[in-house]
């Protein structure tokens, strides 16, 4: 028998979120599958074509759609929002052990502020700003925190896909949500016996 190919598709809240959000997953699965007894093929997750911020029905709609073609669809939400993950779980029970809710504390900033070296390498000339990992979560505004520490540039969501190659994926282990995120990853892939 062949090796298995894990297909995953994401849904985020916006724009900005999935320039760090894509190349993050596509390390933090690779690294996943360094540890992987079974082996398996990745290729790298697909953005979906609808925000998580759109209404509730099309984001269904857009997860019903994905799970057809997907072996695991992530959804991406503030903490403020966690519930609409759960709703979505719950209008497919049968599919819901296929949809990982991808939700830090407050905001997804917060995981790019975990990694001093990392924003170093993307605002050389800024001191970084950033926080011990165990402390991101505690930030009562990641984005303005982040915005800051980048340089205080318009543009500065370009930087976030920078952050998501670089980040360590050792300081991000040490966020609460973010070990959560990974530990229900793990179950997915485990239940559809990728691991």
């Amino acid at each position: 028998m062949g090796r298995r190919h894990l297909s995953l598709a994401l849904l985020t809240e916006g724009a900005s979120d999935q320039w760090f959000l894509v190349p993050l997953i596509d390390r933090q699965v690779a690294g996943i599958a360094l540890e992987a007894s079974v082996g398996f093929d990745y290729s790298g997750v697909v953005a979906g074509e609808c925000y998580t911020v759109a209404h509730r029905d099309l984001v269904l709609r857009e997860v019903t759609d994905l799970l057809h073609y997907f072996d695991i669809v992530l959804i991406h939400h503030d903490h403020n929002e966690r519930s609409k993950a759960e709703a979505i779980r719950e209008r497919v029970p049968g599919d819901a052990h296929r949809i990982v809710p991808l939700v830090p504390v407050r905001e997804t900033e917060a995981w790019m502020l975990a990694d001093r070296e990392a924003l170093k390498e993307s605002a050389p000339t800024r001191d970084a700003a950033g926080k011990a990992p165990r402390d991101v979560q505690k930030i009562a505004d990641p984005k303005a925190m982040l915005k800051t520490a980048l340089g205080g540039r318009r543009d500065a969501e370009h930087d976030f896909a920078r952050l998501g190659q670089t980040v360590a994926l050792e300081a991000l282990s040490l966020v609460p949500a973010y070990r959560r995120w990974t530990a229900e990853l793990r179950q997915a892939m485990e239940r559809l016996r990728f691991l």
